[in-house]
């Protein structure tokens, strides 16, 4: 006679299949080793975060040295805080804002520099190696980057051709 089940559906210690057979997992070799945590980031990693969480800046996207990224974001937030009358502060003008900007980074790593201010932009952008950076201060996104500057080189002149009727 068979032996009904419990009011759980579970067998009773008595049904258990006699044999159990132990499962062994092998890896194969595609798939890869077990991931281990990522190291901590260098301390001037870590000095740049604090500063932006100090300046309320959001780093968004960076390909550049982190002296360089210091820089933009410091400037960025002085801009936007500057006001000459105290009394009554005006919207900061975007315009302003990235040709400051634009201009200081001229100044101090060479020409081709670019700046865009705005609360609502698209970009697609092709950048010099290590020239890049997109952060938001505020309501206001910046994005600086640096372009390929190649001295002109004129091109020889045309041969004109004699063509005989």
């Amino acid at each position: 006679m068979e032996r009904q089940r419990s009011y759980n559906g579970r067998r009773n210690a008595d049904e258990r299949p006699q044999k159990i057979t132990q499962c062994t997992l092998r890896r194969s070799s595609s798939l890869p080793p077990l991931a281990r945590a990522p190291p901590p980031p260098p301390p001037n990693e870590l000095k740049l975060a604090a500063i932006a969480i100090d300046l309320n800046v959001r780093l968004r996207s960076a390909d550049m040295p982190l002296t360089m990224q210091e820089r933009a974001i410091r400037r960025g937030r002085a801009l936007m805080e500057a006001n000459p009358d105290e009394t009554k502060r005006p919207a900061p003008n975007p315009t302003q804002l990235a040709m400051c900007l634009k201009k200081e980074f001229d100044a101090m790593y060479g020409p081709a520099w670019h700046c865009v201010v705005g609360k609502s932009f698209g970009s697609f952008v092709t950048h010099a190696g290590g020239a890049f950076l997109y952060f938001s201060v505020d309501k206001f996104c910046f994005l600086l980057f640096k372009t390929e500057v190649r001295p002109l080189v004129k091109p020889p002149p045309l041969l004109r051709l004699k063509i005989k009727n």
